[in-house]
């Protein structure tokens, strides 16, 4: 019998889902309820409320999936550890079927949690670092008391072995710790990544960007982590096509809110499809008619610009800070403008 990576097999499921333009996983935002307030962070509310979605609804909707053929859901929040049923979600959709991934920060990982995370039998556990030091942990998670409970949550981890990739959001207020916070992740036998990309709140504050690293700090630090992987929206999920929106987004996958909207992404958090009113079939459609009814305005400079290829702005990025997805944001090319002069540096016969 052949047998194929698991990686391999994700990425090969992902090429054939978006040419058959059929969803093969998505990201379910159990709560917007978060034991933390990190300065950066997209969450619009950090408090979970009364219209959350419930643990009958949130089973509906991973049936729908599964009926669906969909194979991976990944959880997140706010921290989706602090529903009190959050377990009970994650067997039901384990019943069913699916590879379950959790976002989380790693702070409500005792023993007994550490073990019943283990039970889960989880793909990913993608966890969140702020910081090396308590002082600047809790200057973003805005928390006092809050990084012991995350390092003991990464030692529970550890012992048991479970798939944890940490990873840093990197911003003016822990940068200087990002060699510190790799050693102790890597100590801990833990595997350790870096992201550099800080968005706006999903209601549309802006105030998550006064955290941003500059364009010249990011290729600094992508220089001295070289052999690190780097997540970002772009290099993760989106693949350059000529298309307008060319990312995941509508074609092979979507997100859910804690309210049970249907969203193209968590980052792109529209049309907001309501499933209390329709189904995640009938969704899709409605996901997919967004993405192919997008046109660009005037204001669309990709086509020509110099720089594309090694740009990593989406039409989302434009959207969340704009109002308009065709919007070039200078953050996004001078970045761009700066990696590939990088790039000419190192190789100045490679193509750009």
């Amino acid at each position: 019998m052949k047998t194929v990576h698991g990686d391999r097999f994700l990425d090969q499921l992902a090429t054939r889902s978006r040419e058959k333009r059929a969803p093969e996983g998505f990201t379910f935002e159990l709560t917007y309820g978060c034991n933390l307030r990190c300065v950066h962070c997209y969450n619009p509310t950090h408090r979970a409320v009364p219209q959350e979605v419930s643990s009958e609804e949130a089973f509906v909707i991973l049936r729908q999936a599964a009926d669906m053929g969909i194979v991976t859901v990944t959880f997140s929040g706010g921290e989706p550890l602090v529903r009190p049923d959050a377990f009970e979600i994650f067997h039901e959709a384990r019943r069913l079927g699916f590879l379950v991934s959790l976002l989380t920060n790693a702070t409500q990982f005792t023993a007994t949690v550490a073990d019943a995370l283990e039970e889960i039998d989880c793909e990913t556990i993608g966890v969140s670092i702020y910081g090396a030091t308590k002082e600047t942990y809790e200057r973003v998670t805005g928390v006092p008391g809050s990084y012991e409970p995350f390092v003991r949550g990464l030692e529970h981890a550890a012992s048991r072995r479970l798939p944890v990739v940490v990873r840093m959001p990197l911003m003016t207020d822990n940068v200087h710790e990002v060699h510190e916070a790799r050693a102790l992740v890597e100590r801990l036998g833990l595997k350790f990544q870096y992201c550099l990309d800080i968005m706006p709140r999903t209601d549309g504050n802006l105030a998550p960007l006064a955290h941003r690293l500059s364009p010249k700090q990011k290729v600094e630090i992508n220089n001295s982590l070289i052999g690190h992987t780097t997540i970002s929206r772009a290099d993760a999920a989106c693949a350059m096509t000529d298309a307008f929106i060319s990312c995941a987004c509508g074609r092979n996958r979507f997100a859910v809110t804690p309210y049970g909207e249907m969203n193209l992404c968590v980052a792109f958090p529209m049309p907001k499809y309501d499933l209390r009113s329709g189904t995640l079939r009938d969704g899709w459609e409605v996901l997919k008619r967004t993405v192919d009814d997008a046109q660009p305005n005037n204001h669309y400079e990709c086509p020509r610009c110099d720089v594309r290829l090694h740009c990593k702005q989406g039409p989302s990025d434009a959207w969340l800070e704009t109002g308009d997805m065709s919007r070039c944001l200078p953050h996004f090319k001078e970045f761009a403008r700066l990696e590939k002069h990088v790039h000419e540096l190192l190789d100045p016969r490679q193509p750009v």
